[in-house]
């Protein structure tokens, strides 16, 4: 399956597209994440108009994003929806239901994720993905709102999404899969042990590296031997089947808080390497009053997700806008002075440090510029698009190619035939 993550027109708004490669029937699953409708537009890839874009099977909310604009783009991005699901944290989702503009079936509250290993119970929300072929089985897509420790007001928190695709074929080995929302989920007491025990760290040498991952029950590799050119399914790769896995964090957060999350849920999920981590470029906060001091330089001598992108193996790492120097509209704002600053670094900075740190770990040569699977620093641009699998980076798109495209209010191009997915024969040459 493939991954197609497009930057909108704010600064930590996107787009992301799921889509199976098999199967007579191949639905992308699209989920826009933070989305912002400006009216009137600030930039040339932004017009007042939604009618181009893909209707979404989820709207995905971060904490703390601004409640006027939210209410503004969300009634224009969801007049005449008939599938699309809000999902957001407590607070946002008390204040989007007082609107009264959406019904309580479209509105879904995200519970802060707890580790099922010691409270007995799983937080994390899930929802079928339509199958690849008539009575064919589902795929699934879970969400979970990672917040951040010490943080009581929960505006630092991460989501995590995976996506499992549905079988392409029929599997005697098929499970059911839950057609209803379902925010908790208690553990059958009959767990095996192993489930309710601590995992460890996650090596870095065993994520990074090729690894084959366990497949799903349902998902079976073919047991006949490969044939000719025109077998569709001899010539499909393994990451076709894997699942894939996003960790989204606009304003960051720290891997203390997203590691027993990665070392439960997505290592359950066989959702390991990360496919994205889209997150901030800051550096860990550092308040004025310990600017100029001793333990102050060391907090800001990487990004906060430096170490969740090495800890899992991150394909590709996305920036986001961090909290501190831009609004939810990604305007430019004043520091309080009272506030705390943070370190902003540049692309080529965090490529340069992930590679002296996977050069430490021992992942390769430090004359090797780009690694099989290192991690690949991506800063992008309005409008631009990326393909993922779970192998890592297949295309970039950049906005220069759509100059003669029309960009709609949240930056996507409508003259441009929406591609929900790549060609075997694309994913190939990656």
């Amino acid at each position: 399956m493939s991954l197609k993550i497009r930057k909108l027109c704010s600064a930590d708004s996107f787009l992301l597209t799921f889509t199976p490669l098999l199967g007579i029937i191949r639905d992308p699953f699209h989920v826009l994440l933070n989305p912002v409708v400006e009216d009137p537009p600030l930039y040339r890839q932004c017009i007042s108009s939604t009618r181009s874009i893909p209707e979404a099977n989820l709207i995905i909310i971060s904490p703390g994003r601004d409640t006027h604009l939210l209410e503004h783009s969300l009634l224009q991005i969801l007049p005449t929806s008939t599938k699309t699901i809000i999902l957001t944290d407590p607070a946002t989702a008390k204040t989007i239901r007082g609107w009264r503009h959406f019904d309580d079936e479209t509105v879904k509250t995200l519970s802060p994720w707890q580790d099922p290993r010691r409270k007995g119970q799983d937080t994390v929300l899930r929802l079928p993905v339509s199958p690849c072929y008539a009575g064919g089985g589902h795929g699934e897509v879970t969400v979970a709102l990672i917040p951040q420790k010490r943080n009581d007001v929960c505006t630092r928190a991460a989501i995590g999404i995976t996506y499992r695709p549905p079988p392409s074929t029929p599997s005697p080995f098929r499970r059911s899969i839950r057609t209803t929302y379902t925010t908790h989920m208690q553990i059958h007491p009959k767990t095996p042990p192993q489930l309710l025990i601590s995992l460890p760290k996650p090596s870095l040498g065993d994520l990074t590296a090729k690894p084959t991952p366990p497949t799903p029950p349902d998902t079976p590799v073919p047991a006949h031997s490969p044939r000719s050119g025109t077998d569709t399914i001899s010539l499909v790769p393994h990451f076709h089947r894997q699942t894939l896995s996003v960790i989204f964090s606009p304003r960051g957060t720290s891997y203390g808080s997203i590691e027993p999350y990665a070392t439960s849920h997505l290592v359950s999920e066989a959702a390991l390497p990360l496919t994205a981590l889209m997150h901030s470029f800051d550096a860990e906060s550092t308040p004025r009053w310990a600017i100029g001091r001793r333990h102050s330089c060391s907090r800001s001598l990487s990004p906060i997700g430096q170490e969740t992108a090495l800890a899992l193996g991150a394909r590709t790492w996305v920036r986001t806008q961090g909290s501190d120097s831009m609004n939810s509209r990604g305007r430019a704002v004043a520091l309080s002075s009272k506030g705390s600053r943070t370190r902003t670094f540049l692309r080529h900075e965090v490529q340069e440090m992930l590679e002296r740190a996977e050069t430490a770990e021992k992942r390769g040569p430090s004359s090797c510029k780009t690694l099989m699977h290192s991690t690949r620093i991506l800063d992008m641009s309005r409008g631009e698009e990326v393909t993922l699998t779970s192998d890592g980076v297949c295309d970039v798109s950049p906005v220069w190619q759509h100059q003669g495209s029309t960009p709609d209010a949240l930056g996507l191009l409508s003259n441009v035939p929406w591609q929900g997915m790549v060609t075997l024969k694309e994913l190939d040459n990656c």
